[in-house]
């Protein structure tokens, strides 16, 4: 269960940058970041009328508790949207999908600072340089012919780190409080200030083609709403680590969904990085087998 789990996240993050080139051909980073927040924030709301009250009954917000919520909404959505947006207008989805691949190696980094695990596996090392060399087979004809900008690639860096100190903040979201009501309040915190400043300086910035909205659309439920719940869910069964291993799988779903859909070729250093990426992620799983 734990992978399928993990598969799921990967399909929403993998397709992401895909709905987020198509959005920034009309909107800004702090427009697309804002209205993928709301939309989100609705599909929470949806999903939080439809599911039976017992399953989400109304938790106490305590100042510590709020405080939590406030910085995991900041590095979990709020900053690394923008950030990714941002990068995304210089950088190509391919050369984006590697710097993301950096979010496991951070996450066991944070838990190794934080003191949440006393040490490192030395398989989990070798098994995370493993996937990241993957990675790099994966998208390695893109990064030949491409001229990156600095501002984009350390955006998208400055995101990787947000994700992956998320994974650590919100592994401390207490058990007792539904994952539901923990990401439809998160959420909320930042959808109602940042959605009341667009409406008064950006107006103008709403979308006008249907692929915009379409796309945008697709954020907000997906990327920005279900994938959340899917994140809280795993991190309480299996742990960060695990759940950041899902950001190996993204550049394998970007691929896959580029043969199906657009016809592009299967090559053989995809072949040859879905291997890498397979050892890794049962080397990491399984460190002391």
């Amino acid at each position: 269960m734990p992978y399928l789990f993990l598969i799921a996240i990967a399909l929403i993050w993998g397709s992401q940058y895909i709905f987020n080139a198509l959005a920034l051909q009309e909107l800004t980073p702090f427009s697309l970041m804002v209205l993928r927040l709301f939309i989100g924030f609705l599909a929470l709301s949806f999903f939080l009328l439809v599911t039976p009250k017992k399953k989400n009954t109304p938790f106490r917000v305590t100042p510590k508790l709020f405080g939590l919520f406030l910085l995991i909404g900041a590095v979990e959505a709020v900053i690394p949207f923008y950030l990714i947006g941002y990068g995304q207008l210089t950088v190509p989805s391919s050369i984006t999908a590697i710097i993301m691949g950096f979010i496991p190696l951070m996450t066991l980094g944070f838990e190794h600072l934080f003191g949440l695990r006393k040490h490192i596996h030395k398989k989990e090392i070798i098994g995370l340089i493993v996937a990241l060399i993957g990675l790099v087979i994966l998208v390695a004809p893109s990064t030949q012919t491409t001229s990156l900008s600095i501002l984009g690639i350390s955006a998208i860096l400055g995101a990787s780190l947000c994700f992956a100190l998320a994974l650590i903040l919100m592994a401390k979201i207490p058990q007792e409080i539904p994952s539901l009501r923990a990401t439809h309040f998160i959420l909320m915190i930042y959808v109602l200030p940042l959605g009341a400043y667009w409406l008064l300086f950006h107006y103008n910035d709403l979308p006008t083609s249907p692929q915009t909205w379409w796309s945008i659309s697709a954020l907000g439920v997906f990327a920005s709403g279900v994938v959340y719940l899917l994140y809280l869910h795993l991190i309480r069964r299996s742990g960060a680590s695990f759940t950041a291993l899902s950001n190996y799988l993204v550049p394998v779903v970007g691929t896959f969904l580029g043969v199906i859909f657009l016809d592009e070729s299967f090559s053989l250093n995809i072949l040859v990085a879905l291997l890498f990426i397979t050892f890794a992620l049962t080397m990491i799983r399984h460190p002391k087998s």
